[in-house]
């Protein structure tokens, strides 16, 4: 393929190549990705130089013909809306005047999905079986069996980022009623939109913040009533226990889940999953495709988990110990030495007993972003087949590790300590510094250095071409590392309302209150702070929905203890022995978690619409296969008797 016949077509992504990268090794990874698909085992994409001197040869844009990308769609499996069945189904290039907008093959895909086939494409892309170095660096070895050629950039460090373009059009169809309207902090998101422009993984995220929010009102209802109506102590509490063990059951989210989940054809996504581009391993043929494809042993993966995994995580949770009892000592010398009574400078005193829990809660910021890398870095090593595998491996790693750093110091306050004034104290530093540090490195600072970096290329003046878009975005937008940052963000709330707030409500408040401009933060930062992220198929918010319901089910027991041990409830019970209220709210505790479990198994995951849907295709596709089977006979027959 020709630069001439490459030259002019819509950029849908971006790979940033490092300066150091060789001349001849640049001009390699053109050939490779503009070679055709079936000849010489290339891409078959199109891809050319950023053509600006701002660039300097670092930039590829890419896009790709109609035709290639509805091959990709088809090898994906892309679904599409079939108009003849009324409904979505697989995308096949040979029925294409099945799907609608077949009179125009250009927009039967999203930009998104395009983007999607791309970005697949570049990952499993290999060398050519007769290339055995890479051009320019002769001392890399090449093999078709073992090396893709994005992994093989990205271990000599010449790939610098790789992602879509970010199309200001599409963003401005819905940013007025997502973010910038004065009532769209009142409105609900137009979830379907979300999902066309950012895919499946970030619209579940939008999705789940958006209900999580809204589940968070009466909660917060609950608990400005409770305060001041003339309850005792002990009513208060149980009826607000109660309260969220039926509220906050994850039965509600799991039936939106699944019913979005159908709308956008990925229900059944996990059946049908492709390995991980990053994913490595002797290419033998797969039992299930009989196409080639990466075997790993399982027996060197679990290897890596106990030899290497599991030690290391566990040498963090003893860090993450470590750091929390030196502060503990240093709170208590800190409050022996200014002490509350007859102060000599009450606002000193409470600022100076305040200063080691501000201080603890800032120290758990950047323990927490090297956790994370350390977490990732360690399941890229384990090296999973499937996304799925992955991310629940990933997300164990943060949920063990999060839930110790962030509720560890809560825990031992309120039941080896018992001591509630610290438990408030240190809650309320942590809430609210959470709150604030998240909102400027996430938020205000990106946003603050684009409009910087923005400032000063323009002033450059290089950027004066159509394709400079590429530059632009490369520049001033910050790369995306995905929604585990934004999830762990709701984790931590979720767990200070959900494991406190039958003793603490004010917590729920709080948690509402910044969730309400936090969704719309987020999409500010979505569309104009971070550089877009691949679409990615998702049927769900993946493992962390186990997070989130663990979490619970631990706040049932959490709740009913902080209940117990609250002196106005055990006066309430004075009549009982020790050992008979101990066996109160043992028991009560029991009862509790069998509710939860009752109400799970009561309540059908899947909606009653979306079944019958499910029932209608999976019927719909049998009589399909009859017919064929049945028009096949027949003119098997006629051709028989034709011989005859």
């Amino acid at each position: 393929m020709s630069f001439d016949e490459t030259d002019n077509f819509e950029p849908l992504v971006v790979l940033q190549l490092a300066p150091t990268t060789p001349a001849i090794t640049k001009e390699w990874i053109i050939h490779r990705l503009t070679a055709t698909h079936n000849e010489d085992e290339g891409a078959g994409l199109l891809a050319r130089f950023e053509r600006n001197t701002e660039s300097r040869n670092s930039l590829i844009v890419i896009g790709a013909t109609d035709e290639r990308l509805l091959v990709g769609a088809e090898e994906l499996r892309i679904q599409k809306w079939d108009t003849t069945k009324g409904g979505l189904a697989d995308f096949l290039v040979a029925d294409i005047e099945h799907f609608q907008n077949s009179e125009n093959p250009g927009d039967i895909l999203l930009k998104s999905e395009k983007q999607r086939i791309i970005f697949e494409e570049i990952q499993n892309l290999r060398p050519m079986k007769s290339e055995h170095a890479v051009p320019g660096v002769p001392t890399r070895s090449l093999s078709f069996e073992h090396d893709t050629i994005f992994t093989v950039l990205q271990d000599l460090k010449f790939i610098v980022n790789f992602f879509p373009l970010h199309d200001k059009e599409d963003i401005k169809l819905m940013e007025y009623d997502w973010f910038k309207s004065k009532t769209s902090i009142i409105k609900s998101q137009d979830i379907h939109k979300i999902r066309n422009y950012f895919g499946d993984n970030v619209a579940f995220y939008f999705a789940f913040l958006e209900f999580y929010t809204k589940a968070l009102i009466p909660t917060s209802v609950l608990g400005i009533l409770l305060s001041v109506l003339p309850f005792s102590d002990f009513t208060k509490y149980s009826f607000f226990c109660v309260f969220n063990v039926i509220w906050w059951t994850m039965e509600r989210w799991k039936r939106l889940t699944n019913k979005l989940a159908y709308q956008w054809g990925t229900l059944d996504l996990q059946i049908f999953q492709r390995p991980r581009p990053p994913y490595y391993g002797d290419l033998q043929p797969s039992p299930i495709t009989g196409r080639l494809e990466p075997l790993y042993p399982a027996w060197k993966r679990q290897v890596k988990k106990y030899l290497v995994s599991y030690p290391i995580v566990m040498g963090c949770l003893a860090f993450a110990l470590t750091l929390y009892f030196t502060y503990y000592k240093i709170q208590q010398r800190t409050n022996a030495s200014f002490p509350l009574e007859n102060p000599s400078n009450p606002i000193e005193t409470k600022v100076r007993r305040m200063l080691p829990s501000m201080v603890y809660s800032l120290s758990l910021i950047p323990v927490k972003l090297i956790y994370k890398n350390i977490a990732t870095f360690l399941t890229d090593y384990e090296n999973h087949r499937l996304q799925t595998a992955y991310e629940n491996n990933l997300t164990s790693k943060l949920f063990i590790f999060f839930f110790v750093n962030s509720f560890v110091g809560l825990f031992y306050q309120a039941f080896f300590n018992v001591n509630y004034e610290n438990v408030v104290q240190l809650l309320t530093t942590l809430v609210i510094i959470n709150a604030l540090i998240l909102k400027f490195t996430e938020q205000v600072l990106p946003y603050v250095m684009k409009t910087v970096k923005k400032s000063q290329l323009d002033r450059s003046g290089s950027v004066d071409t159509k394709a400079s878009e590429a530059i632009k975005q490369s520049k001033t937008l910050t790369p995306f590392e995905g929604t585990y940052g934004d999830y762990l963000t709701i984790f931590e709330q979720y767990g200070y309302i959900a494991l406190f707030s039958a003793v603490f409500p004010w917590v729920a408040i709080c948690g509402f209150i910044n969730n309400i401009f936090e969704l719309r933060a987020d999409a500010f930062k979505y569309c104009y702070v971070y550089q877009r992220p691949f679409a990615q198929p998702a049927s769900n918010i993946g493992s962390w929905h186990y997070a989130f319901d663990i979490l619970s089910s631990i706040a049932i027991v959490t709740n009913t203890a902080l209940i117990a041990m609250q002196p106005s409830v055990r006066e309430y019970f004075s009549s009982y022995s020790t050992v008979e209220y101990i066996l109160l709210f043992v028991a009560a505790e029991h009862i509790l978690l069998a509710i939860k479990f009752a109400i799970d198994f009561a309540i059908p995951d899947v909606p009653h619409e979306v079944e019958i849907a499910q029932a209608r295709s999976l019927y719909e596709s049998s009589q399909a296969l009859r017919r064929e089977r049945r028009e096949r006979k027949i003119d098997n027959g006629e051709k028989t008797i034709t011989k005859l």
